[in-house]
């Protein structure tokens, strides 16, 4: 299953990419020094999150763009919950407007039962979660160029 979100910041890509290049602890939410972060949404108005291992590739820059290369697990139970394999991009809107995209892929667990689940409700906490985490790092980004 492939889940996509993108959030515009009110800044220029050069000043978001610098952010974004110094470090996943200035950016990512919640994420512990053994790269342990946590990601999730509300359901119903109640947040729900899970731990995660993440692990963050090398970036690729160039003079209008940026990729970081994106994986998580769960941290227990693992078999419960999807490995997502994706990416966190920045991309120049405009001269002073920057869109941060986090993008990736899952598979769903549990075989036979988890795509069934996947149709009726995962899906939507999949996409929710990377909606949640796109905005979270989004927000990160602005405070940090205030």
């Amino acid at each position: 299953m492939f889940v996509r979100h993108s959030v515009h910041i009110d800044h220029p890509v050069a000043a978001c990419t610098d952010v974004l290049m110094s470090g996943p602890k200035k950016w990512f939410p919640r994420l512990s020094s053994k790269n342990v972060g946590t990601v999730g949404t509300h359901i119903a108005g109640v947040p729900v999150h899970k731990r995660v291992t993440v692990e963050l590739g090398e970036p690729v820059k160039t003079s209008t763009w940026t990729v970081i290369p994106l994986n998580w697990k769960a941290t227990f139970p693992e078999k419960l919950f999807p490995t997502m394999t994706g990416k966190i991009e920045l991309a120049p809107v405009d001269t002073n407007t920057t869109r941060l995209t986090v993008s990736g892929m899952y598979k769903p667990p549990l075989g036979r039962l988890g795509e069934q689940l996947e149709e009726t409700l995962m899906g939507g906490v999949a996409e929710s979660t990377v909606k949640e985490l796109a905005e979270s790092i989004a927000k990160r980004l602005e405070s940090a160029l205030r």
